[in-house]
Protein backbone atom coordinates (compact mmCIF):
# COMPACT_ATOMS: atom_id res chain seq x y z
CA UNK A 1 0.00 0.00 0.00
CA UNK A 2 3.01 2.52 0.89
CA UNK A 3 4.59 1.57 -2.59
CA UNK A 4 0.83 2.19 -4.15
CA UNK A 5 1.49 6.20 -2.03
CA UNK A 6 4.41 6.84 -3.19
CA UNK A 7 3.66 6.22 -6.96
CA UNK A 8 1.02 8.38 -6.39
CA UNK A 9 2.32 11.13 -4.75
CA UNK A 10 5.17 10.75 -7.91
CA UNK A 11 2.83 11.26 -10.29
CA UNK A 12 0.99 13.87 -8.89
CA UNK A 13 4.35 16.02 -8.29
CA UNK A 14 5.73 15.04 -11.99
CA UNK A 15 1.72 17.11 -13.40
CA UNK A 16 2.25 20.01 -10.97
CA UNK A 17 5.79 20.31 -12.11
CA UNK A 18 4.58 19.86 -15.80
CA UNK A 19 1.46 22.50 -15.13
CA UNK A 20 4.37 24.77 -14.00
CA UNK A 21 6.60 24.57 -16.13
CA UNK A 22 4.18 24.77 -19.08
CA UNK A 23 3.01 28.49 -17.32
CA UNK A 24 6.19 29.66 -16.71
CA UNK A 25 7.25 28.90 -20.47
CA UNK A 26 3.91 30.37 -21.97
CA UNK A 27 4.26 33.43 -19.36
CA UNK A 28 8.04 34.03 -20.73
CA UNK A 29 6.92 33.45 -24.12
CA UNK A 30 3.58 35.90 -23.83
CA UNK A 31 5.04 38.65 -22.03
CA UNK A 32 8.28 38.78 -24.21
CA UNK A 33 6.50 39.69 -27.25
CA UNK A 34 5.86 43.24 -28.76
CA UNK A 35 2.17 42.10 -29.25
CA UNK A 36 1.66 42.02 -25.60
CA UNK A 37 3.18 45.56 -24.86
CA UNK A 38 0.78 47.27 -27.56
CA UNK A 39 -1.91 45.17 -27.81
CA UNK A 40 -3.98 43.02 -25.49
CA UNK A 41 -3.53 39.57 -25.26
CA UNK A 42 -5.57 36.92 -23.80
CA UNK A 43 -4.90 32.83 -23.52
CA UNK A 44 -6.79 30.05 -21.54
CA UNK A 45 -5.62 26.25 -21.40
CA UNK A 46 -7.14 23.79 -19.05
CA UNK A 47 -7.41 20.07 -18.54
CA UNK A 48 -10.41 18.79 -20.74
CA UNK A 49 -10.83 16.19 -18.55
CA UNK A 50 -10.50 17.62 -15.17
CA UNK A 51 -11.46 20.80 -16.06
CA UNK A 52 -8.51 22.52 -14.09
CA UNK A 53 -6.67 25.60 -15.71
CA UNK A 54 -2.97 25.56 -16.34
CA UNK A 55 -2.20 28.73 -17.72
CA UNK A 56 -4.40 31.79 -17.73
CA UNK A 57 -3.89 35.21 -18.91
CA UNK A 58 -6.47 38.03 -19.11
CA UNK A 59 -8.77 35.00 -19.20
CA UNK A 60 -11.82 37.20 -17.49
CA UNK A 61 -11.32 39.98 -20.20
CA UNK A 62 -14.16 41.00 -22.43
CA UNK A 63 -12.88 40.66 -26.44
CA UNK A 64 -13.96 40.32 -29.99
CA UNK A 65 -14.23 36.56 -30.53
CA UNK A 66 -13.97 36.90 -34.44
CA UNK A 67 -14.72 33.44 -35.83
CA UNK A 68 -13.91 31.09 -32.86
CA UNK A 69 -17.69 32.17 -31.78
CA UNK A 70 -18.76 29.94 -34.78
CA UNK A 71 -18.17 26.89 -32.63
CA UNK A 72 -19.82 27.85 -29.53
CA UNK A 73 -23.44 29.32 -31.34
CA UNK A 74 -23.08 26.63 -34.01
CA UNK A 75 -23.31 23.49 -31.33
CA UNK A 76 -26.09 24.70 -29.52
CA UNK A 77 -27.84 25.07 -33.08
CA UNK A 78 -26.54 21.44 -33.92
CA UNK A 79 -28.01 19.99 -30.87
CA UNK A 80 -31.69 21.95 -31.33
CA UNK A 81 -31.80 20.75 -34.58
CA UNK A 82 -30.58 17.18 -34.48
CA UNK A 83 -27.93 15.02 -36.75
CA UNK A 84 -30.09 14.31 -38.96
CA UNK A 85 -31.46 17.33 -39.68
CA UNK A 86 -32.84 18.14 -43.32
CA UNK A 87 -33.29 21.64 -45.51
CA UNK A 88 -36.06 20.90 -47.38
CA UNK A 89 -37.84 23.53 -49.88
CA UNK A 90 -40.95 22.19 -50.50
CA UNK A 91 -42.97 22.84 -53.83
CA UNK A 92 -47.21 22.97 -53.26
CA UNK A 93 -49.97 23.35 -55.33
CA UNK A 94 -53.28 24.64 -53.79
CA UNK A 95 -55.95 25.38 -56.80
CA UNK A 96 -54.62 26.77 -59.48
CA UNK A 97 -51.47 28.50 -57.77
CA UNK A 98 -47.85 27.51 -56.69
CA UNK A 99 -46.23 27.72 -53.18
CA UNK A 100 -42.49 27.12 -52.39
CA UNK A 101 -41.38 26.67 -49.11
CA UNK A 102 -38.29 27.87 -48.53
CA UNK A 103 -36.10 26.91 -45.89
CA UNK A 104 -33.13 28.96 -45.70
CA UNK A 105 -31.36 25.64 -47.17
CA UNK A 106 -27.46 27.43 -47.38
CA UNK A 107 -26.71 24.79 -50.47
CA UNK A 108 -29.90 25.79 -52.28
CA UNK A 109 -28.79 26.61 -56.38
CA UNK A 110 -30.46 27.50 -59.83
CA UNK A 111 -29.71 24.34 -60.82
CA UNK A 112 -31.94 22.88 -58.25
CA UNK A 113 -34.33 24.90 -58.99
CA UNK A 114 -34.48 24.07 -62.56
CA UNK A 115 -34.67 20.81 -61.98
CA UNK A 116 -37.68 21.14 -59.56
CA UNK A 117 -39.68 23.24 -62.25
CA UNK A 118 -39.03 20.25 -64.65
CA UNK A 119 -40.28 17.70 -62.31
CA UNK A 120 -43.72 19.65 -61.56
CA UNK A 121 -44.27 19.93 -65.27
CA UNK A 122 -43.64 15.96 -65.58
CA UNK A 123 -46.10 15.93 -63.07
CA UNK A 124 -48.22 17.29 -64.90
CA UNK A 125 -48.35 20.86 -64.21
CA UNK A 126 -47.92 23.46 -66.84
CA UNK A 127 -49.45 26.17 -65.73
CA UNK A 128 -50.20 28.80 -62.59
CA UNK A 129 -52.38 31.46 -62.33
CA UNK A 130 -50.29 33.02 -59.23
CA UNK A 131 -46.55 32.06 -57.52
CA UNK A 132 -46.29 32.21 -53.77
CA UNK A 133 -43.34 32.16 -51.70
CA UNK A 134 -43.59 31.04 -48.07
CA UNK A 135 -40.29 32.76 -46.39
CA UNK A 136 -41.32 32.18 -42.93
CA UNK A 137 -38.57 30.07 -41.32
CA UNK A 138 -36.38 33.22 -40.71
CA UNK A 139 -37.31 36.63 -40.32
CA UNK A 140 -36.34 39.45 -43.12
CA UNK A 141 -33.27 40.51 -41.25
CA UNK A 142 -30.27 39.87 -44.06
CA UNK A 143 -27.16 40.95 -41.84
CA UNK A 144 -25.81 40.44 -38.66
CA UNK A 145 -26.19 43.65 -35.88
CA UNK A 146 -22.88 45.82 -36.45
CA UNK A 147 -22.02 44.24 -39.66
CA UNK A 148 -20.08 46.84 -41.35
CA UNK A 149 -21.17 49.13 -43.91
CA UNK A 150 -18.36 48.96 -46.17
CA UNK A 151 -18.13 44.55 -46.38
CA UNK A 152 -20.93 44.84 -48.88
CA UNK A 153 -19.29 43.73 -51.55
CA UNK A 154 -17.12 41.68 -49.61
CA UNK A 155 -17.74 38.19 -50.54
CA UNK A 156 -16.76 36.56 -47.01
CA UNK A 157 -19.33 38.51 -45.66
CA UNK A 158 -22.28 38.03 -47.41
CA UNK A 159 -26.39 38.71 -46.53
CA UNK A 160 -27.85 35.48 -45.75
CA UNK A 161 -32.08 34.96 -45.30
CA UNK A 162 -34.62 32.65 -46.60
CA UNK A 163 -34.07 33.31 -50.02
CA UNK A 164 -30.53 32.02 -49.67
CA UNK A 165 -29.38 31.13 -53.36
CA UNK A 166 -26.30 30.44 -55.13
CA UNK A 167 -24.42 30.73 -52.08
CA UNK A 168 -25.42 34.81 -52.57
CA UNK A 169 -23.02 35.63 -54.73
CA UNK A 170 -22.54 36.77 -58.13
CA UNK A 171 -20.48 35.64 -60.46
CA UNK A 172 -18.64 38.38 -63.03
CA UNK A 173 -16.46 37.53 -65.71
CA UNK A 174 -13.86 39.95 -66.27
CA UNK A 175 -12.65 39.53 -69.95
CA UNK A 176 -9.34 40.84 -71.74
CA UNK A 177 -8.49 40.02 -75.28
CA UNK A 178 -6.98 42.41 -78.00
CA UNK A 179 -6.18 45.05 -75.64
CA UNK A 180 -9.94 44.90 -75.06
CA UNK A 181 -11.45 44.48 -71.67
CA UNK A 182 -15.52 43.80 -70.64
CA UNK A 183 -17.56 42.21 -68.37
CA UNK A 184 -19.84 39.86 -68.13
CA UNK A 185 -22.32 38.73 -65.39
CA UNK A 186 -22.58 34.59 -65.25
CA UNK A 187 -25.61 34.82 -63.11
CA UNK A 188 -27.97 36.36 -65.38
CA UNK A 189 -29.38 38.95 -63.10
CA UNK A 190 -29.46 42.65 -64.64
CA UNK A 191 -27.17 44.28 -62.12
CA UNK A 192 -25.65 47.41 -63.46
CA UNK A 193 -21.67 47.04 -63.93
CA UNK A 194 -19.42 49.81 -64.42
CA UNK A 195 -16.30 49.01 -65.91
CA UNK A 196 -13.16 50.93 -64.39
CA UNK A 197 -10.55 48.56 -65.04
CA UNK A 198 -7.15 49.26 -67.17
CA UNK A 199 -4.75 46.68 -68.19
CA UNK A 200 -1.75 46.23 -65.62
CA UNK A 201 1.18 43.70 -64.83
CA UNK A 202 -0.84 41.54 -62.25
CA UNK A 203 -5.15 40.90 -61.85
CA UNK A 204 -6.05 42.93 -58.88
CA UNK A 205 -9.72 43.81 -58.53
CA UNK A 206 -11.81 44.97 -55.78
CA UNK A 207 -15.86 45.85 -56.57
CA UNK A 208 -17.51 48.55 -54.94
CA UNK A 209 -20.72 49.27 -54.52
CA UNK A 210 -22.15 52.50 -52.76
CA UNK A 211 -25.67 51.16 -50.97
CA UNK A 212 -26.52 55.03 -50.19
CA UNK A 213 -26.20 56.40 -53.41
CA UNK A 214 -27.29 53.48 -55.51
CA UNK A 215 -27.22 50.02 -54.39
CA UNK A 216 -27.84 48.19 -57.05
CA UNK A 217 -24.48 49.37 -59.06
CA UNK A 218 -21.26 47.65 -58.74
CA UNK A 219 -18.11 49.06 -59.89
CA UNK A 220 -15.23 47.01 -60.70
CA UNK A 221 -11.74 49.01 -60.48
CA UNK A 222 -8.38 47.64 -60.58
CA UNK A 223 -6.15 45.95 -63.25
CA UNK A 224 -6.22 42.84 -65.53
CA UNK A 225 -3.15 40.75 -67.03
CA UNK A 226 -5.72 38.84 -68.50
CA UNK A 227 -9.21 37.62 -68.46
CA UNK A 228 -10.13 36.74 -64.82
CA UNK A 229 -13.51 36.50 -62.40
CA UNK A 230 -14.22 38.47 -59.47
CA UNK A 231 -17.27 37.40 -57.14
CA UNK A 232 -19.77 39.90 -55.41
CA UNK A 233 -22.41 39.31 -52.79
CA UNK A 234 -26.20 39.79 -54.03
CA UNK A 235 -27.47 43.11 -52.51
CA UNK A 236 -31.15 41.97 -52.50
CA UNK A 237 -31.87 38.81 -51.79
CA UNK A 238 -35.41 38.10 -52.40
CA UNK A 239 -35.52 39.91 -55.91
CA UNK A 240 -32.59 37.68 -57.08
CA UNK A 241 -34.21 34.65 -56.19
CA UNK A 242 -37.40 36.07 -57.31
CA UNK A 243 -35.55 36.79 -60.93
CA UNK A 244 -34.11 33.19 -60.91
CA UNK A 245 -37.22 31.33 -60.11
CA UNK A 246 -39.46 33.10 -62.88
CA UNK A 247 -36.45 32.74 -65.39
CA UNK A 248 -36.33 28.98 -65.07
CA UNK A 249 -40.13 29.14 -65.61
CA UNK A 250 -39.96 30.78 -68.82
CA UNK A 251 -37.24 28.54 -69.79
CA UNK A 252 -38.84 25.09 -68.52
CA UNK A 253 -42.07 26.54 -70.96
CA UNK A 254 -44.50 26.45 -67.06
CA UNK A 255 -46.72 29.30 -67.74
CA UNK A 256 -47.85 31.63 -65.09
CA UNK A 257 -50.53 34.36 -65.30
CA UNK A 258 -49.30 36.58 -63.08
CA UNK A 259 -45.28 36.94 -63.01
CA UNK A 260 -45.32 38.90 -59.94
CA UNK A 261 -44.22 36.48 -57.44
CA UNK A 262 -46.52 37.13 -53.82
CA UNK A 263 -45.34 36.38 -49.87
CA UNK A 264 -47.82 34.16 -48.69
CA UNK A 265 -48.50 31.00 -46.08
CA UNK A 266 -48.29 27.27 -47.80
CA UNK A 267 -52.06 25.92 -46.93
CA UNK A 268 -52.60 23.48 -44.55
CA UNK A 269 -54.40 21.40 -47.12
CA UNK A 270 -51.71 21.89 -49.81
CA UNK A 271 -50.14 19.26 -51.60
CA UNK A 272 -46.51 18.68 -52.39
CA UNK A 273 -45.33 17.94 -55.18
CA UNK A 274 -41.02 18.01 -55.37
CA UNK A 275 -38.84 19.04 -52.60
CA UNK A 276 -35.47 19.66 -52.71
CA UNK A 277 -32.95 18.71 -49.49
CA UNK A 278 -29.65 19.38 -48.37
CA UNK A 279 -28.71 17.72 -44.84
CA UNK A 280 -27.26 19.51 -42.01
CA UNK A 281 -24.27 17.54 -42.21
CA UNK A 282 -23.17 18.87 -45.86
CA UNK A 283 -23.00 22.24 -44.25
CA UNK A 284 -21.28 21.85 -41.09
CA UNK A 285 -17.82 21.38 -42.26
CA UNK A 286 -17.86 25.23 -44.48
CA UNK A 287 -18.77 26.42 -40.81
CA UNK A 288 -16.01 24.85 -38.68
CA UNK A 289 -13.33 24.43 -41.09
CA UNK A 290 -14.14 27.33 -44.04
CA UNK A 291 -15.73 29.92 -41.41
CA UNK A 292 -18.14 30.55 -43.68
CA UNK A 293 -20.56 33.23 -42.56
CA UNK A 294 -23.51 33.07 -44.04
CA UNK A 295 -24.07 29.22 -43.40
CA UNK A 296 -23.31 29.66 -39.73
CA UNK A 297 -25.58 32.65 -39.46
CA UNK A 298 -28.28 30.90 -41.44
CA UNK A 299 -28.17 27.76 -39.67
CA UNK A 300 -28.36 29.50 -35.96
CA UNK A 301 -31.05 31.63 -37.03
CA UNK A 302 -33.14 28.43 -38.27
CA UNK A 303 -32.16 26.58 -35.13
CA UNK A 304 -33.96 29.43 -32.97
CA UNK A 305 -37.35 28.84 -34.79
CA UNK A 306 -37.05 25.24 -34.09
CA UNK A 307 -36.69 25.90 -30.49
CA UNK A 308 -38.95 28.58 -30.10
CA UNK A 309 -41.73 26.47 -32.91
CA UNK A 310 -41.74 30.10 -34.64
CA UNK A 311 -39.98 32.05 -37.08
CA UNK A 312 -35.91 32.46 -36.46
CA UNK A 313 -34.90 35.71 -35.42
CA UNK A 314 -32.41 37.03 -33.65
CA UNK A 315 -33.69 37.28 -30.30
CA UNK A 316 -34.50 33.58 -29.94
CA UNK A 317 -31.55 32.76 -31.42
CA UNK A 318 -29.54 34.36 -28.74
CA UNK A 319 -31.70 32.67 -25.93
CA UNK A 320 -30.97 29.70 -27.37
CA UNK A 321 -27.15 30.00 -26.93
CA UNK A 322 -27.74 31.14 -23.31
CA UNK A 323 -30.16 28.67 -22.38
CA UNK A 324 -28.07 26.22 -24.10
CA UNK A 325 -24.57 27.04 -22.02
CA UNK A 326 -26.87 27.42 -19.04
CA UNK A 327 -27.81 23.81 -18.75
CA UNK A 328 -23.97 23.06 -18.97
CA UNK A 329 -23.06 25.22 -15.89
CA UNK A 330 -20.79 27.01 -18.23
CA UNK A 331 -21.19 30.74 -16.64
CA UNK A 332 -22.05 33.30 -20.01
CA UNK A 333 -23.39 36.30 -17.01
CA UNK A 334 -20.52 38.84 -18.76
CA UNK A 335 -20.84 37.79 -22.54
CA UNK A 336 -22.60 39.79 -25.04
CA UNK A 337 -23.88 38.00 -28.30
CA UNK A 338 -24.90 40.18 -31.23
CA UNK A 339 -24.27 37.54 -34.41
CA UNK A 340 -23.49 34.36 -34.77
CA UNK A 341 -20.93 33.97 -37.16
CA UNK A 342 -18.65 36.46 -35.15
CA UNK A 343 -18.37 39.19 -37.41
CA UNK A 344 -19.97 41.86 -35.53
CA UNK A 345 -17.71 44.18 -33.28
CA UNK A 346 -20.34 44.05 -30.99
CA UNK A 347 -19.87 40.63 -29.60
CA UNK A 348 -17.39 40.30 -26.58
CA UNK A 349 -16.37 36.84 -24.60
CA UNK A 350 -13.77 35.48 -22.64
CA UNK A 351 -11.08 32.64 -23.22
CA UNK A 352 -12.15 31.66 -19.92
CA UNK A 353 -15.65 30.92 -21.47
CA UNK A 354 -14.67 29.53 -24.15
CA UNK A 355 -12.20 26.84 -22.53
CA UNK A 356 -14.82 26.32 -19.97
CA UNK A 357 -17.58 25.54 -22.78
CA UNK A 358 -14.51 22.94 -24.65
CA UNK A 359 -14.19 20.93 -20.80
CA UNK A 360 -17.97 20.98 -21.08
CA UNK A 361 -18.17 19.51 -24.73
CA UNK A 362 -15.50 17.07 -23.84
CA UNK A 363 -16.67 15.69 -20.93
CA UNK A 364 -20.15 14.77 -22.35
CA UNK A 365 -17.94 12.64 -24.56
CA UNK A 366 -17.88 15.29 -27.34
CA UNK A 367 -14.31 15.32 -28.47
CA UNK A 368 -14.54 12.35 -31.43
CA UNK A 369 -17.52 14.27 -33.37
CA UNK A 370 -15.63 17.90 -32.80
CA UNK A 371 -12.52 16.53 -34.14
CA UNK A 372 -14.09 15.51 -37.22
CA UNK A 373 -15.25 19.17 -37.43
CA UNK A 374 -12.80 21.41 -36.13
CA UNK A 375 -10.21 22.12 -38.87
CA UNK A 376 -6.55 20.45 -38.65
CA UNK A 377 -3.47 21.79 -40.10
CA UNK A 378 -3.24 21.17 -43.81
CA UNK A 379 -7.58 21.78 -43.94
CA UNK A 380 -9.57 24.97 -44.14
CA UNK A 381 -8.31 28.14 -42.59
CA UNK A 382 -5.65 26.49 -40.66
CA UNK A 383 -4.47 25.18 -44.73
CA UNK A 384 -1.09 26.96 -43.92
CA UNK A 385 -0.87 26.46 -40.50
CA UNK A 386 1.21 24.10 -38.21
CA UNK A 387 1.58 21.65 -40.54
CA UNK A 388 3.74 19.45 -38.69
CA UNK A 389 1.45 18.84 -35.95
CA UNK A 390 -1.21 17.28 -37.89
CA UNK A 391 -3.06 14.47 -35.63
CA UNK A 392 -2.50 16.69 -32.18
CA UNK A 393 -4.54 20.08 -33.22
CA UNK A 394 -8.37 20.22 -33.77
CA UNK A 395 -8.72 24.18 -33.99
CA UNK A 396 -11.41 26.92 -34.91
CA UNK A 397 -9.68 30.41 -35.81
CA UNK A 398 -10.55 33.97 -35.78
CA UNK A 399 -9.69 36.53 -37.77
CA UNK A 400 -10.90 40.34 -38.26
CA UNK A 401 -8.86 43.44 -39.12
CA UNK A 402 -6.78 44.14 -36.07
CA UNK A 403 -8.53 41.41 -34.37
CA UNK A 404 -7.15 37.51 -34.41
CA UNK A 405 -8.05 34.09 -32.36
CA UNK A 406 -8.00 30.62 -32.66
CA UNK A 407 -9.67 27.73 -29.92
CA UNK A 408 -10.09 23.85 -29.79
CA UNK A 409 -8.22 21.07 -28.48
CA UNK A 410 -4.82 20.08 -28.15
CA UNK A 411 -2.89 16.63 -27.76
CA UNK A 412 0.31 16.99 -26.01
CA UNK A 413 3.05 15.18 -27.09
CA UNK A 414 2.70 12.67 -23.72
CA UNK A 415 -1.19 12.15 -25.02
CA UNK A 416 -3.01 14.32 -22.68
CA UNK A 417 -6.00 16.56 -23.84
CA UNK A 418 -5.99 20.08 -23.80
CA UNK A 419 -8.41 22.55 -23.93
CA UNK A 420 -7.79 26.22 -25.67
CA UNK A 421 -8.23 29.77 -26.39
CA UNK A 422 -6.06 32.10 -27.30
CA UNK A 423 -7.50 36.21 -28.38
CA UNK A 424 -5.70 38.99 -29.56
CA UNK A 425 -6.61 42.64 -30.53
CA UNK A 426 -5.97 45.97 -30.80
CA UNK A 427 -2.47 45.56 -32.70
CA UNK A 428 -0.66 47.46 -35.60
CA UNK A 429 1.11 44.14 -36.41
CA UNK A 430 0.50 42.15 -39.85
CA UNK A 431 -2.36 39.30 -39.54
CA UNK A 432 0.71 37.35 -40.28
CA UNK A 433 2.90 38.19 -37.33
CA UNK A 434 0.07 37.44 -35.29
CA UNK A 435 -1.12 34.12 -36.42
CA UNK A 436 3.01 33.30 -36.01
CA UNK A 437 2.89 34.31 -32.21
CA UNK A 438 -0.19 32.22 -32.00
CA UNK A 439 1.19 29.28 -33.64
CA UNK A 440 4.28 29.37 -30.75
CA UNK A 441 1.71 29.42 -28.13
CA UNK A 442 0.14 26.15 -29.62
CA UNK A 443 3.10 24.94 -30.20
CA UNK A 444 4.53 25.21 -26.80
CA UNK A 445 1.19 23.46 -25.64
CA UNK A 446 1.66 20.71 -27.62
CA UNK A 447 5.27 19.89 -26.79
CA UNK A 448 4.49 19.57 -23.36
Amino acid sequence: MKQYFKIFILIFTFLICSNKTLASHLGSLIHSSSADKTSTVAVSVKDAQTGKSVFEYNEKKLLHPASTLKVFTTIPAMDTLEKNFIFNTGFYVYGNDLYIKLSGDPLLSSANLKNAIKDIKTAGYKNFRNIYVDSSVMDNVETGVGWMWDDGTNPSVRKFSAYNLDDNLLNIDVNYENGQISIDTKSVYPVPVINNIQAGDKNSLVAVRHDWISPDIICVKGTVKGSTAIQVPVNNMQKYFNYRLLATLRKVNVKVENDVILKGIVPADAKKIVGISHPLELVLPSIFKDSNNKDCETVVKVAGGVSENSTGTLANSVNLFYDYWNAQSVDTSDLIIADFCGVSRNNLVTVDFMTNALNSLYQNKRFEELSELLAQPGEGTLSNRLLNLRGSLWLKTGTLENISGITGYVKTNKGKIYSVAILIQNFNYSQKQIKEFENEIITSIQNL
